[in-house]
């Protein structure tokens, strides 16, 4: 979706400060719902399809979490801004400026938390905000209990505050689903807010992932899909939660296309229905394939609408965004000023 969220900040910052509330209070219920719904899963039909040639750039607002601990500079209300690898912050473009965005330990995740993959959503017109998770290794969740890094968790803002998150639930059990292995954990992820593709409209939910590795999950029919981390695997959900159940297709075949195994970490996809045939990502090594010539800490696109190619970098977080940090989990809110 093309709005974003900005959190409440604390008073006597400057302009700069009050123009980022003036967007949160409109963005930010006045106080959390529980629960844990989120857009997701209520799946509201809107008819703001968005235009093929609106692609991510460096005036679009990037979510991120990196492989290691590091800070950003300039924070938006501070000089920097430091983060963990169970940590998110976001890049606010118009304002070329940081902010801190999920904060893993002061949400309850346990020491050694480390996300894997995220879906962020929030946007002035919510009735509430969350975010989604997958991890590297399995840990306990409050309110949830064990959770594999097949899994994928939600969690949704505590009002008045900048960063902190609560109401963890369980999303998405991957094992109910054929996600057990090693190489079928969780590195890239985005769920459907609205819009959803024709062929998929009936789904209950709908979201797309990458694996670390190898997978073979079951399609609509019983058959069997394999593949490796390069691909980007579709699940059209009947059910989710506790019990999930649905079936896996075939949204991308990277290696078919020319991505080098195993390589895709992060995704990111912009809503409407003019937007169903593309997507960005990450990767975690280089990249040169088409019109693509790069690598870790790049924003790549494969697009139906540019003849079938990868191209990019769209944006380089190191040269564009002044970044330090290898990003491995990415969300964006894209822009259309």
């Amino acid at each position: 979706m093309s709005t974003r969220r900005v959190a409440q900040l604390a008073m006597g910052l400057g302009v700069l400060v009050l123009a980022l509330l003036v967007v949160g209070v409109g963005a930010r219920p006045a106080t959390a719902a529980g629960g844990g719904a989120g857009r997701w899963l209520q799946m509201a039909a809107r008819g703001d399809a968005v235009g093929p040639n609106d692609i991510a750039g460096p005036d679009d607002d990037p979510v991120a979490a990196f492989t290691r601990p590091g800070s950003v500079s300039p924070g938006c209300d501070q000089p920097s801004v430091d983060y963990g690898v169970a940590d998110a912050v976001l890049y606010y473009a118009h304002f070329h400026c940081w902010l801190a965005w999920f904060d893993g330990e002061g949400s309850g995740l346990p020491p050694g938390a480390d996300i894997n993959a995220l879906h962020d959503e929030c946007g002035p017109d919510e009735p509430r905000c969350s975010i989604y998770l997958s991890f590297t290794q399995a840990l306990r969740v409050p309110g949830v209990g064990k959770v594999q890094p097949q899994d994928i968790v939600g969690a949704d803002w505590v009002a008045d505050t900048q960063d902190i998150y609560h109401d963890f639930w369980l999303v998405f059990d991957g094992s109910d689903v054929g996600l057990t292995t090693s190489g079928e954990r969780i590195d890239a992820l985005f769920l459907f807010d609205e819009d959803k593709p024709a062929p998929y409209r009936d789904c209950a939910a709908l979201g797309w992932v990458s694996t670390v590795g190898n997978y073979r999950v079951r399609d609509q029919w019983g058959g069997w899909l394999s593949g490796g981390g390069e691909d980007v695997l579709g699940f059209c959900a009947g059910s989710f939660g506790e019990d999930t159940s649905g079936y896996w297709f075939l949204y991308h075949d990277g290696s078919a296309e020319g991505l080098p195994r195993n390589t895709l970490v992060g995704l990111a996809h912009e809503e409407g229905r003019a937007a169903s045939g593309r997507f960005n990502f990450l990767t975690k090594g280089p990249l040169q394939a088409d019109e693509a010539d790069g690598g870790a800490g790049d924003i790549f696109e494969f697009s139906a609408y540019n003849g079938g190619i990868y191209r990019g970098p769209l944006v380089d977080f190191w040269d564009d965004l002044g970044v330090s940090g290898t990003p491995d989990s990415i969300h964006i809110y894209y822009t259309h000023e």
